[in-house]
């Protein structure tokens, strides 16, 4: 008998399908979600929240006449969504590939019959879901807690502005998170750079009267609280006549927010990520 080994034939290697997968983008989605839900960072962002509603609960505690509409200047209106907000976005959008490639698991995701471009779209959702519930509900907490003694707390505030000022800032967010998760492909200090941006464009130059505070998220913000909730701050400087329209704003905000995110996924589809190894490879 002849026990010589039969040769077979070697097939070229098969590609498999990267297509759109809705219940493995689904999957992929609550997992991201679970996953940035018990981090620390949401503990330490949790925290850093907190500490508006300790500001006022402290105030309201010392001060004999609190002003509840000058705390919900100073509080909801300007150091939440000037602050807050934008480091939020930036710690969750620049990290949500970051944190992959660190703790080695971009590998596992790459590998799956899945467009890289809709890993990065699906993951980008689900931080735009949690930042935006993380703003709002703070704020909702935040608005009860200055507006407290006020007969109008449960009439107007909390199912009105508090439900308006959540939803301008859930756009701004969109924002932040589409612009902040592009960025941390055009640099390798994404945070650093995110930072600068917030403490410059948006903390000084949009308080400064001149074209380039078009450039910045607050500055839309300002004129949807404007518009919408009829607050008009005197330190934001928006003559009605001069600022556009509300669809404008969101128009302009949208459009910025598909581009960035556009870009981000070109640039991710493109990109050979280097992922490190228990070996160091």
């Amino acid at each position: 008998m002849n026990d010589a080994p039969i040769a077979v034939a070697e097939a070229p290697p098969v590609a498999l399908p990267h297509r759109l997968r809705l219940s493995a983008l689904m999957t992929l989605f609550w997992l991201t979600l679970r996953q940035q839900i018990r981090g620390r960072r949401l503990i330490v962002l949790g925290c850093l929240y907190l500490l508006p509603l300790g500001l006022v609960i402290l105030v309201r505690s010392v001060e004999s006449h609190f002003q509840p509409s000058g705390a919900e200047i100073g509080i909801l209106l300007m150091l939440i969504p000037h602050t807050l907000v934008p480091l939020t976005a930036l710690l969750y959008a620049t990290g949500m590939i970051h944190d992959e490639i660190e703790e080695q698991t971009l590998t596992y995701l790459l590998v799956r019959p899945l467009p890289k471009w809709g890993i990065y779209l699906t993951k980008l959702l689900a931080m735009m879901l949690l930042t935006m519930a993380i703003a709002a509900l703070f704020t909702f907490i935040t608005y009860i807690g200055v507006y407290w003694s006020e007969s109008a707390l449960w009439g107007d505030i909390v199912p009105k502005r508090a439900l308006q000022v959540s939803g301008i800032t859930c756009l701004a967010l969109i924002a932040y998170c589409s612009g902040f998760g592009c960025l941390s492909f055009l640099s390798r200090w994404p945070l650093v750079i995110g930072i600068g941006y917030i403490a410059l464009f948006e903390g000084l130059l949009a308080n400064i009267d001149f074209a380039v505070r078009r450039l910045t998220v607050n500055y839309y913000f300002r004129v949807l609280i404007q518009d919408w909730v009829g607050e008009r701050v005197p330190q934001w400087r928006l003559n009605p006549a001069d600022v556009p329209k509300a669809s404008t704003c969101i128009l302009i905000l949208l459009v910025a927010s598909l581009a960035a995110t556009a870009l981000a996924m070109v640039i991710f589809t493109t990109r050979e990520f280097r992922v490190k190894t228990p070996e160091g490879s």
